[in-house]
């Protein structure tokens, strides 16, 4: 078994909806390609395996993988008008839903939400679990807003109360403005700002309400496995460092899943020591990064025969509900 949890695809109806636009985000063509245009100077080609399930099913057969677990292509529908969200989310949903209906345990997915419109949101998650939807995706900002924004706290509690998974992947970073330079926005600024969004949950008392709540932080945990120490240390000088918590922060970090993405396997062995192998799950971020680079990641790190399947397969299988023996 090898399950894939971080695939990107772009369902039809956010293409459309991305081509109509004039400001960014939005659906260009040049020079014969179709580019999407994410804002802040981040220009990516709309490559075939992002909108194609059998290019996906092909490099899936080429490279062994069993389930591809599709999450919505960045930018989302988070940064679309509150009614285009709305109505978008809902038939990429579909979408999502009928591609796993005729993938049956090959592919799986996670929905999209109208979190601009929490209310909504919670509807939405709502009606994707009747779908068949393994989770849903959330940001790290929601068009600059915090995910500890009050309003955001509903649709948080509906993930909890409906034991989904949320995906918490990068956005583009409320620190744009000091990353701009060298291509720092998707090398340090994506990681900057799900740290800052999963600790300001994490401090805002997520755990501490729901203490199973599946919060799937992307990038081997990001920047937090690295400054655990710090982050205690810290929290028990300031005043509010706190938050919400009466044990040490990093004792809920460590609730956190992750996954392998990172092409640095010094970087996979700390996540492990730090989350657990039962709580780290093989991804590729495909086709943003290669499937290949990240196998042979996995492969330069020292598993036993347990860990390797914990992070192969059944970490992902508990945390999605996934059925391996249709797979």
């Amino acid at each position: 078994m090898l399950i894939d949890v971080h695939t990107h695809y772009m369902p039809q109806a956010l293409g459309e909806v991305l081509g109509r636009r004039a400001q960014e985000p939005r659906l260009f063509h040049e020079g014969g390609q179709r580019l999407v245009d994410w804002g802040g100077g981040i220009v990516y080609p709309l490559w075939r395996e992002a909108v194609d399930i059998g290019s996906i099913r092909e490099r899936m057969s080429r490279h062994g993988i069993t389930t591809s677990v599709l999450s919505v292509i960045t930018p989302s529908v988070e940064s679309l008008p509150a009614p285009d969200g709305i109505a978008v989310a809902r038939a990429c949903n579909d979408e999502l839903a009928e591609l796993a209906c005729r993938n049956p345990g090959r592919i799986e997915g996670v929905a999209a939400l109208p979190w601009q419109a929490p209310e909504a949101a919670v509807a939405e998650l709502q009606r994707a679990r009747t779908l068949g939807l393994r989770g849903a995706q959330v940001h790290s900002n929601v068009a600059g807003k915090p995910l500890d924004s009050p309003e955001f706290a509903q649709v948080f509690d509906a993930a909890a109360e409906l034991d989904l998974p949320v995906v918490l992947h990068p956005a583009h970073p409320l620190s744009a403005a000091s990353v701009e330079a060298y291509a720092l926005t998707t090398t340090l600024g994506f990681l900057f700002d799900t740290s800052t969004a999963a600790l300001r949950l994490i401090l805002g008392g997520l755990f501490a309400r729901h203490p199973a709540f599946k919060l799937y932080l992307c990038h081997i945990g990001s920047i937090l496995p690295y400054v655990l120490g710090r982050l205690d240390y810290e929290a028990a000088r300031y005043d509010g460092a706190m938050g919400a918590l009466e044990v040490p922060p990093s004792e809920h970090v460590r609730l956190l899943y992750t996954d392998s993405v990172c092409v640095w396997p010094p970087g996979l062995r700390l996540a492990l020591e730090v989350f657990g192998p039962d709580r780290v799950m093989f991804g590729s971020d495909e086709p943003f990064w290669a499937t290949d680079r990240a196998l042979d990641t996995v492969g330069r790190v020292d598993l036993s025969e347990q860990d390797s399947a914990q992070l192969y397969s059944g970490a992902a299988a508990r945390l999605f509900g996934l059925d391996t023996d249709s797979a």
